[in-house]
């Protein structure tokens, strides 16, 4: 019985640990920082997965498919030990280009703010890296247009991404 407790403890906190892991707290905000100005890639769509979770039984994964070619789908592919099933999030794109360098603006289903990433694919080795927009930010913005110009001003600072970036492969 002890035993069982303690798996059952152990279980639960390893879950809230990779929850915290996983559910990272990049700044939001209510207005994009564009309305999709990057057109979606081919080779974008599909299933991605981190390297790391690629030997693993039952991998987070997305999933992502084009709606038009300025704006797709991320399914985020969560599986949960205690229904032994997947349960998906489902998260809507747009990529902005910021002097030369493409942003994503990522909205949950339902959601009313925009979380916001610096992304990376290289179609050469079919790599895909997220960085976040650091949540330190206090300032806020009423229009496309204040955000664009805020994240060009900024981008370039040490400070503006967390410590946090992401890699996908094809799964």
């Amino acid at each position: 019985m002890r035993l069982n407790l303690f798996q059952k403890i152990s279980t639960t906190t390893g879950l809230l640990a990779i929850v915290v892991l996983l559910a990272g707290c990049p700044f939001s905000s209510s207005v994009p920082i564009d309305e999709g100005t990057v057109k979606i890639s081919p080779d974008l769509l599909g299933e991605w997965i981190s390297p790391a979770d690629k030997e693993s039984a039952n991998p987070t994964y997305f999933i992502i498919t084009r709606d038009d070619k300025f704006r797709a789908t991320a399914k985020k592919m969560e599986y949960s030990s205690s229904d032994s099933s997947y349960s998906e999030t489902v998260y809507h794109l747009t990529f902005s280009d910021v002097n030369g360098e493409t942003f994503m603006n990522a909205m949950e289903e339902e959601g009313t703010t925009y979380s916001l990433f610096k992304f990376k694919f290289d179609e050469k080795t079919g790599e895909a890296s997220t960085s976040e927009v650091t949540d330190y930010i206090k300032e806020t913005f009423s229009t496309s247009a204040e955000l664009k110009d805020f994240i060009a001003k900024n981008k370039s600072n040490s400070y503006f991404f967390t410590n946090t970036s992401d890699t996908y492969v094809r799964k």
